[in-house]
């Protein structure tokens, strides 16, 4: 797990509504926003999300999170919760130690003058989530960026009973709606939709894996995604489940017939892909997979988007 930027592939874009008869199959062509993101106050400048698969973070995918907080202007706040806690170490200083030699080229950003301000915003306390000060600094932020490591840790510190959500999500998908962009890499991918996956789980070691699936911080509501997704074994088998068991999604969205329609989104190392509006933009090195359903979701097909 490295969040560190390096040279790249340049970003491939193409709208969502270009793949034609793919959207067409699946009902899709007539809705705005087919990701579910919140709908935007200014419809030309909508939010975005940035879902990275894992590894290294390439230098072009870097540029494009930080051009899409606003630049100079930015305003970023690092959410490195689900690798860091304050129980590992012996003082709130030994922890911030560690997160500047960890995340040293985010904490120059502010002093080179590429952004406005930066900044951590880290808990062990899932009280902290629906605290009016803890949450203060996602009012004014551009962008938001959450590490690798754990996605349970995020899950537990953030996420509120659903479908109510917790001050930090608000503020989250108002940032969207403002404009903003929310981006993460490995478990950070994992927590941003609604339904999210936790972990794997078999009933023998020879059993095909099945995912554990929980609330996620509710970015977008529908679309499934999984990280590292040509790097760890299993990850396929255990996507796929989940997104063609579409009772489990109804129950878990609370949603009837929701998930004849989930789109999965299948993310490798270390690609990114970005949604914005109705755009996908595809980033850094490696592939991201499209998985859009159709025949009243008893059908799943399989596009990769270099």
């Amino acid at each position: 797990m490295y969040d560190r930027p390096e040279v790249g592939m340049p970003c491939t874009t193409g709208m969502i509504a270009a793949l034609g008869c793919i959207l067409t199959a699946t009902a899709l062509c007539a809705e705005d926003n087919p990701l579910g993101l919140p709908t935007p106050r200014d419809p030309q400048r909508p939010g975005a999300v940035l879902l990275h698969g894992g590894g290294y973070i390439t230098d072009e995918v870097f540029d494009r999170f930080i051009e899409l907080a606003g630049g100079p202007e930015a305003s970023i706040v690092f959410v490195p919760s689900a690798g860091f806690r304050l129980a590992d170490y012996e003082s709130k200083e030994a922890l911030n130690e560690a997160l500047a030699r960890r995340y040293v080229s985010w904490m120059t950003l502010q002093s080179s003058g590429r952004i406005r301000k930066f900044q951590f915003l880290n808990t062990d306390d899932p009280e902290a989530a629906n605290d009016p000060n803890f949450v203060k600094p996602l009012q004014e932020a551009t962008g938001v960026w959450f590490s690798g490591g754990d996605q349970s840790r995020l899950n537990y510190r953030y996420v509120g009973e659903f479908p109510k959500k917790t001050k930090f999500q608000q503020l989250l998908v108002d940032l969207l709606v403002r404009g903003g962009i929310v981006g993460g890499t490995s478990a950070g991918t994992a927590a941003m939709p609604e339904i999210m996956t936790m972990w794997e789980e078999r009933p023998r070691a020879d059993a095909p894996a099945r995912v554990y699936a929980a609330h996620g911080l509710g970015l977008f509501d529908k679309a499934i995604v999984e990280q590292h997704f040509d790097g760890r074994g299993g990850r396929l088998e255990r996507f796929t489940g989940l997104l063609r068991d579409n009772a489990r999604l109804d129950d878990l969205t609370n949603r009837p017939n929701s998930g004849e329609r989930m789109i999965g989104i299948g993310v490798e190392e270390p690609a990114a892909v970005i949604a914005r509006g109705r755009e996908l933009s595809v980033c850094g090195d490696g592939s991201v997979h499209l998985f859009l359903k159709s025949n009243g979701g008893r059908t799943v097909s399989w596009h990769e988007i270099k």
